[in-house]
């Protein structure tokens, strides 16, 4: 039985539900890894589809949720820095944005891994995480986080927040809308959410197209433009009062410029045919995320 898409049905946005066009293979590396964890892909071929209406790209098929989880839930807890640099992460650009935004002192990262990130906003904040991996969770609590539930969609509490981060987690969703709904639910009045994710709109993303290194990780499924989040602010009684282009992380000048031949060497390869079965190189200076803030109407 083919695994490929050409007699598959057309496929609708997850955000939309538009009927999408396709634009390219998605080359995943090789062997496919989630969290450090192999992850079996079934020999299946994946196409990227952009949304005409909110500008959404996703992988179609998806990677079912299950088998990400389960990666995530058998990960090790030093699969990620135990403390990472906070000016290489860009700590103080996402507590700069809280800062400026935030209306009282309740924040729930979503995803908060080992909870660095709250960690380094220190004890002035009520601290909250949301978190699968276990090692992870129990790292974040060693630091002072409440770990609430592994998921949103498990979250049951009663508590109501100020502010709300999903920090590299929204590529990951299989439905961005029911998680921006349930996200909308946990919000005080006034409330922000506060978000970083790959920008597909951005120039890198656009030379190397669906074959860009973000989109060679299993995980990272759907990928949004400035005009998406826009889209998903409307549909859930919010407003975009924060945007700005950033990078993953913070580099040396020699790293970015050694970073950019490559990366514009490649994607001219590509175009002319080369690179056919093989996954993009690495761009991570490039200027291809989105920091962004929606803030709660009412």
């Amino acid at each position: 039985m083919s695994t490929g898409l050409s007699d598959a049905p057309t496929a609708h946005c997850p955000v939309c539900q538009a009927s999408a066009q396709r634009c390219g293979r998605v080359v995943h590396n090789h062997p496919a890894k989630v969290a450090g964890v192999e992850i079996d892909l079934d020999g299946k071929q994946f196409q990227m589809h952009r949304c005409p209406s909110c500008a959404l790209e996703f992988k179609h098929p998806f990677i079912p949720e299950r088998d990400l989880i389960a990666c995530y839930e058998q990960a090790s807890g030093d699969h990620w820095e135990e403390t990472p640099d906070p000016s290489k992460r860009r700590f103080d650009d996402i507590e700069r944005v809280i800062n400026a935004h935030a209306s009282g002192p309740d924040i729930l990262d979503v995803g908060c891994s080992n909870g660095a990130l709250l960690g380094y906003l220190g004890q002035s904040w009520e601290r909250f995480g949301i978190e699968p991996g276990q090692q992870a969770a129990n790292q974040a609590e060693e630091r002072g986080v409440k770990i609430i539930a592994p998921m949103l969609d498990q979250c049951t509490t009663d508590i109501r927040f100020d502010v709300i981060l999903a920090i590299d987690v929204l590529e990951h969703l299989l439905d961005p809308d029911v998680f921006i709904k349930d996200m909308r639910a946990l919000l005080n009045p006034g409330g922000i959410f506060v978000g970083l994710t790959g920008d597909a709109g951005s120039p890198a993303w656009k030379w190397h197209g669906s074959r860009y290194w973000y989109c060679s990780l299993p995980e990272h499924q759907v990928f949004y433009t400035r005009q998406t989040i826009e889209h998903l602010a409307g549909q859930h009684g919010m407003d975009m009062v924060h945007y700005e282009c950033t990078s993953h992380a913070r580099f040396k000048k020699s790293r970015i410029i050694r970073d950019r031949i490559r990366g514009f060497v490649w994607g001219l390869g590509m175009r002319l045919g080369f690179h056919k079965h093989t996954s993009p190189p690495g761009w991570l200076p490039a200027h291809d995320h989105m920091l962004f803030v929606l803030k709660a109407n009412g």
